[in-house]
């Protein structure tokens, strides 16, 4: 017998989930929040292709066993906003080769249910015991009343335990390498963790938010910047290392203050420091924008613009911005090979940021071809899969020279 899925519950692999089930709000609602450039589809909307994972969701029989219904664990990741699912329990067998491990996602719902995307930790084979993919995801979907850290007394638990996390310097951080278009390593992005000596691995998609509702948001940060400011200044190369900013801290607290005294304190040079930021906070407060941002820049920070192309900045007012990268989405790069959109797209942000003088970075590359096109399309960087995973930093210390 195959092993089952946790819970001792094998899940229907047989049920047709596409168009024509009877589940296709559900589809549809899925189809209209997948990103452009993970998918294409065929003129009654069916999804044909999804990235590179040989996923084809193809005519209107129940065929998951084969090959329907699989979806690269990137879909869940790469929209982070909610997903309204039917009250049931369903499994996504993905054909990916690519480890997913420890990836998990969660969407939630208006009436505080919680939808949980989660590695399985055995194959996932059909009702006649065939096994339907390499490496597969449960799908679940919990009601309001058991919807974990959804629910508010659990999410004031998950905040609890982030403040003494916080303290006791339980969250750190992982590296993903950066390179220039000639092979040079320039630097890495820091990628927050969050292993919870209970709840096991929490994702910055949970903990993130238990931080703005908490008020912990500007301590984490203080910490996380520390953090990687510290391992920067311990590194013989002169390696930029870049740090996400949330809104919320953005528009809160004395963010160039902070960043000044950290850089005071960890000793490290103010023009190997990156920011990102994102697209939301340029549209927020524009005068108060603009004046962080130029205190930043004049403590010699580098600001970048991540995700480039998925929100609402307006193309009028981003030169006046002091901005010294652009990011690409991996969205749009991960469809390049795929569809002609996203090549138009990524190849006119290029030229939008060497026409404004800013450096230009792409995220999710993952195969030669992609890499590839950016290098003859002039994309000064590339970060990836294919050109490091995010580890921590003493696997990378040949790279970076660390000191001790």
């Amino acid at each position: 017998m195959p092993p089952k899925p946790p819970g001792d519950q094998k899940p229907d692999t047989s049920q047709d989930m596409g168009p024509g089930s009877g589940n296709d709000s559900w589809f549809r609602e899925l189809v209209a929040r997948l990103p452009m450039a993970l998918y294409t589809t065929d003129a009654d909307g069916r999804v044909t292709y999804f990235n590179e994972a040989a996923a084809r969701l193809v005519g209107r029989e129940p065929e998951l066993g084969r090959d329907r219904w699989c979806i690269s664990h990137k879909l869940f990741r790469a929209d982070g906003s909610p997903l309204p699912l039917e009250d049931s329990a369903m499994a996504v067998a993905l054909r990916e080769e690519r480890e997913v491990r420890g990836v998990e996602a969660l969407a939630e719902r208006p009436d505080g249910s919680r939808v949980r995307f989660m590695p399985l930790p055995t194959p996932l084979y059909d009702a006649a015991g065939k096994l339907t993919g390499a490496i597969s995801l449960l799908v679940d979907v919990t009601s309001g009343a058991q919807a974990g850290p959804s629910a508010p007394s659990d999410r004031h638990h998950l905040a609890e335990d982030l403040e003494t996390a916080i303290a006791q310097k339980q969250l750190h951080l992982h590296y993903q390498p950066v390179f220039s278009a000639a092979g040079v390593l320039t630097g890495f992005e820091a990628l927050a963790r969050w292993v919870h000596p209970e709840r096991g691995v929490v994702p910055p998609s949970e903990f993130i938010p238990a931080a703005e509702e908490s008020g912990l948001i500007l301590p984490l940060a203080r910490e996380l910047l520390c953090q990687a400011c510290t391992e920067a200044a311990t590194w013989e190369k002169p390696l930029r290392i870049a740090v996400n900013v949330s809104p919320l801290q953005f528009r809160h607290g004395d963010l160039p203050g902070l960043i000044d005294e950290i850089l005071i304190e960890t000793g490290l040079e103010p023009e190997r420091l990156e920011l990102e930021i994102t697209e939301g906070v340029m549209i927020t407060d524009f005068d108060r924008t603009m004046l962080v941002l130029h205190r930043i820049k004049a403590l010699g920070v580098r600001i970048a613009l991540d995700d480039f192309g998925t929100g609402y900045s307006s193309l009028s007012y981003l030169h006046m911005f002091p901005l010294s990268t652009l990011k690409i989405d991996r969205s749009f790069v991960a469809n390049l090979g795929v569809a002609s959109e996203a090549a138009a797209i990524t190849r006119a942000v290029i030229a939008l940021g060497h026409a404004l003088d800013i450096e230009v970075v792409a995220e999710g590359v993952e195969t030669r071809e992609q890499l590839d096109f950016l290098i003859d399309e002039g994309c000064n960087y590339m970060q990836g899969y294919m050109l490091g995973r995010p580890l921590p930093a003493e696997q990378y210390a040949d790279l970076t020279g660390r000191k001790g």
